[in-house]
């Protein structure tokens, strides 16, 4: 299905003065709405930017002054019960060595605390935009073309190398304030959640923020409609899309969907998270898949990694799938015999240890109930007693 397009003809051809206007009605407002420095958030939420540089919450109005100014957008993402965040805030960002580099970008605030207040859903649909599913991210946009063009790290260092080493080139707006703003205005419809067939209208809206939303209420109202767009919603590079639709093939399924879910867990591209997708596209496997899955899964389900909840969900994805087709046991048994974590190396904390072995319950345990044998598991899990319990499937 081709993806719409925001209709363009009277809103170009008014571009350039309603640009103008807009870019000066938001510079003005930039003192009194949008540097919060120090300053509490409202009610629905619960954290206070950092003080010091000269933060905006609202994206339409950075936008409009990283264009006027011909600087990038710093986008800072976070949300509460973050403690990645907490030690990013006391470092880069409470650095007054910084102060130095506080004209060179414009200072995007986005905070989420999932209230579904305005202000929370505002932010929602920034995270969309960019494909915002873990915390915190930071990263430098291109206000004329939405672009991310460099992560900026953690550290004065890296936050300096990826702001002074990134040019902005004056371009036509892509997209354009205007069709920026209808779309934003749409999917506030969108997000009201009452017009399914508005849904169905947009859920191959060109602007992936419009489309999520029309995706997120038709999961609600109509799930089993979505099924059919599962494969050309699976290549939309957007976390977000990608991963409702995931869910929904995990409880509806779909065989049609394997092929596109085996190319999104061998790569997950454009992903800000990609283990969360992987995770999300191996659940949906448990129950689209046949036996070709088995191979594309493998690597994920023996990689040993018991500190990955992925690992865990890829045995038990395999054993779902034997479950289903005896064809795939003896391979699927195969497989799993394999998945018995290797014990760290070098290291003897008990914590690591317990984890290992953990993990190497929970094979034992699908590989019993897949097969009805029983086959004691070791009073110690050691390098030696790994090898019988692989040996004896």
């Amino acid at each position: 299905m081709p993806m719409r397009r925001l209709r363009r003809g009277a809103a170009v051809a008014i571009f350039v003065p309603m640009r103008v206007a807009l870019l000066f009605a938001a510079v003005v407002a930039l003192p009194i709405a949008g540097h919060l420095t120090a300053q509490a958030n409202d009610a629905h939420s619960s954290k206070a930017p950092p003080a010091g540089p000269p933060w905006v919450t609202d994206f339409a109005a950075a936008r409009a002054a990283a264009i006027a100014g011909n600087k990038p957008i710093f986008v800072y993402s976070t949300k509460t019960y973050c403690p990645h965040c907490v030690v990013m805030e006391k470092g880069l960002l409470a650095d007054k060595a910084l102060a130095a580099d506080y004209d060179a970008v414009v200072w995007m605030y986005l905070f989420q605390d999932f209230s579904q207040s305005d202000a929370d859903r505002a932010a929602e649909r920034v995270a969309i935009r960019f494909g915002i599913s873990s915390w915190p991210q930071h990263f430098l946009v291109d206000p004329f073309t939405l672009a991310k063009v460099a992560d900026t790290g953690r550290d004065l260092r890296s936050f300096r190398a990826a702001v002074h080493g990134t040019k902005i080139a004056p371009s036509e707006c892509t997209p354009s304030v205007v069709e920026l703003a209808a779309a934003d205005a749409l999917a506030k419809k969108l997000e009201k959640g009452a017009d399914v067939a508005l849904a169905r209208e947009h859920l191959q809206h060109d602007d992936r923020v419009v489309a999520c939303r029309a995706l997120q209420l038709l999961a609600k109202k109509a799930p089993k409609e979505l099924v059919a767009h599962s494969e050309s919603l699976l290549v939309v590079p957007n976390d977000q899309i990608r991963g409702i639709v995931c869910d929904i093939l995990a409880e509806h399924g779909d065989v049609e969907a394997k092929d596109v879910l085996h190319d999104l867990l061998r790569d997950p591209g454009q992903s800000e998270n990609p283990n969360v997708l992987r995770i999300r596209a191996t659940k949906a496997l448990a129950r689209c898949g046949d036996a070709s899955s088995l191979p594309v899964i493998e690597p994920f389900a023996t990689s040993g990694h018991y500190r990955n909840g992925l690992t865990m969900i890829a045995i038990r994805s395999i054993a779902t799938i034997a479950g289903r087709s005896k064809k795939s046991k003896a391979d699927a048994v195969a497989i799993l015999a394999k998945a018995y974590p290797p014990l760290p190396a070098g290291t003897d904390a008990a914590t690591e240890l317990r984890m290992c072995e953990t993990l190497a319950k929970g094979v034992h345990d699908v590989l019993s109930e897949l097969t009805g044998k029983r086959v004691e598991f070791p009073a110690e899990y050691t390098d030696a007693s790994r090898t019988v319990l692989m040996q004896s499937w």
